[in-house]
């Protein structure tokens, strides 16, 4: 589904990956593990086109190559980023939040979009009035994450979506997420520091580790966790 081919970027005159490479399939849940500063949400921003390219290096989604194209067109194709922060209208109503998200759809659609997809994020219909301030912060996530399904994702980039959740929220999210994947055949890439709470719906594991993939592996390997493993350093 997506492949990234020799990767090089950064901010300003400082590199922060070097020719990174890897493959996605689809329908996988591929978490980005590594300490700060190792570069997996500057990955993320780069796939997504919000940061150049320094190098030869090219991303293909579905058979196409991406480089270059506009975040607009991304989505179009089914490519999706969710931030950590600023993803959501503060001073909107939950429900306007998802009619701005859906915009682009025409009135019409995103009016079915948004009554399907209702039933899928069930927990969100009983805040449609309130506004974001007035969410948990797991409900937060799932509004981001609805909105970015009226979209019908094929691929989702999700920076950190459970930074500062409660374990009850955590829950919610994750198991939300392996929902998404089970049913809508969504493949999603993960950035997260919590790596025990999502490990247990993650097909592929990929270790960062200064702007280079060191480790990757696959999770129906056998593969006994220790949070001490390099591959988490």
């Amino acid at each position: 589904m997506l492949k990234v081919e020799n990767l090089s970027t950064g901010y300003g005159k400082k590199q922060v990956l070097f020719d990174v490479s890897f493959e996605v399939n689809q329908g996988d849940i591929v978490l980005l593990a590594g300490s700060n500063g190792s570069g997996k949400s500057t990955l993320l921003k780069t796939i997504y086109g919000l940061l150049p390219i320094w190098n030869d290096g090219k991303n293909w989604f579905l058979g196409e190559n991406i480089t270059g194209k506009q975040t607009v067109e991304l989505l179009r194709r089914g490519l999706l980023y969710i931030p950590q922060k600023n993803n959501l209208f503060e001073d909107l109503t939950v429900q306007e939040n998802l009619e701005m998200a859906g915009l682009t759809l025409g009135k019409k659609l995103v009016k079915q979009r948004i009554e399907e997809v209702l039933t899928t994020f069930h927990v969100i219909v009983a805040h449609l009035k309130k506004t974001p301030m007035k969410l948990s912060g797991g409900e937060r996530q799932l509004l981001a994450i609805t909105m970015a399904t009226l979209h019908h994702p094929k691929l989702m980039l999700l920076d950190e979506p459970l930074t500062g959740l409660s374990p009850q929220n955590i829950n919610i999210v994750v198991e939300n997420l392996k929902m998404l994947k089970n049913n809508s055949a969504i493949t999603i890439i993960i950035v997260e520091h919590r790596v025990k709470e999502v490990i247990r719906i993650t097909d592929k594991i990929l270790g960062l580790k200064l702007g280079k993939i060191t480790n990757e592996i696959e999770v129906n390997q056998v593969f006994n966790f220790n949070q001490n493993n390099s591959l988490f350093v």
